[in-house]
């Protein structure tokens, strides 16, 4: 099977990681192209998808009227002739006019339907992406469930652990409003301020625009020295330590699923997520790991007060492991993509 991925940029987003990780794995029975519009990637990302496949930069000005990169990207189509081209932004359709089939990945639940019927398929990342898509009158909609690498993440062993006192608290997110870090600083100046909590402490691993406001915050509530800013690592950094840490949180006020939640799970760590829909489908409904209410601070910080006052629920995060082995690694995924691409030649 011949497969074209096309995406508008190649960047350390959740959507190009993902990206690269199935296309990683469907290389390994398919042919696999990536076209990338845009002339905005990075090359480290990059460097990561297999040397099987061939990627093909178009460089088109974000924003230009230059027509030249979106008439080659169809000249090149055309001459690969591929058997599906999978799209991974809604507006895609919007420049390709080649005759082949296509589908589209929806990764969250705020997309624009303007687009979708131009689309042979349309896959969903979640139940609650699904939901939302149908809603906005798209039912024919496939679920196909985001991957991790569930082997490549050091497991903890609580048998070893150690109790030094200070409870380690780990958030993995692009720095950025949707992602909520500031409803966890809220949460940690109410606990250190208000309810004279110290016995914590709140690791973000990531970087983005919401870098400096959110130091500024940690500065004004007086809460330094309970938070510190990791930056942006890679997983070779952060899947060896994921371990190390005591609790995840995922504080996201927009959120269609939850990679990083399904990473900790498969670290095993006693989890803590919004409660959006996507994040708890995750941890199967709220069975597998404790929810606050999006948002609300107050919550969160009640959250974490209960965790840090109980014991940890071993049976509970042993059978999150179980789960995310079961349901989102990410070789699945890529299979269940090419079956699903099969299907469309019937």
């Amino acid at each position: 099977m011949k497969i074209a991925h096309i995406t508008w940029s190649m960047t350390t987003g959740g959507i190009e990681t993902m990206l690269v990780d199935i296309v990683n794995e469907q290389m390994k029975s398919c042919e696999v192209r990536v076209f990338v519009v845009n002339d905005y990637y990075d090359i480290d990302l990059l460097d990561r998808i297999g040397k099987k496949v061939k990627v093909t930069l178009l460089k088109r000005k974000s924003g230009g009227k230059n027509l030249w990169p979106i008439i080659r990207l169809n000249l090149l189509l055309l001459q690969y002739h591929p058997d599906v081209i999978h799209c991974h932004v809604a507006n895609l359709a919007s420049i390709i006019r080649v005759p082949f089939k296509k589908v589209l990945t929806i990764h969250n639940t705020h997309s624009s339907s303007e687009y979708f019927g131009k689309y042979d398929r349309l896959f969903c990342i979640s139940n609650a992406v699904k939901e939302v898509t149908v809603q906005q009158g798209f039912p024919d909609v496939t679920v196909v469930y985001n991957g991790i690498h569930t082997n490549d993440i050091a497991v903890k062993d609580f048998l070893c652990s150690s109790d030094s006192g200070i409870k380690r608290i780990v958030c993995v997110g692009r720095l950025h409003k949707d992602k909520g870090q500031r409803v966890l600083l809220e949460a940690a100046n109410e606990l250190v301020n208000n309810r004279k909590r110290t016995n914590f402490f709140i690791e973000l691993i990531g970087d983005g625009e919401d870098r400096e406001s959110l130091e500024k915050l940690v500065d004004e509530q007086g809460i330094r020295l309970y938070v510190s800013f990791v930056g942006k690592k890679p997983r070779s950094w952060f899947y060896p330590r994921l371990k190390d840490y005591d609790l995840f949180v995922m504080p996201s006020i927009s959120e269609g699923f939850g990679l990083t939640l399904a990473e900790a799970c498969s670290a095993k760590l006693p989890v803590l997520t919004c409660d959006l829909s996507g994040p708890v489908e995750v941890i199967d409904g709220g069975r597998l790991g404790d929810t606050f209410k999006t948002g609300d601070a107050i919550a969160l910080a009640d959250g974490i007060e209960n965790f840090l006052s109980s014991e940890v629920r071993v049976n509970q995060i042993n059978a999150a492991y179980e789960y995310v082995k079961k349901n989102f690694d990410v070789v699945m995924t890529a299979q269940r993509y090419v079956e699903e691409y099969e299907n469309l030649k019937k």
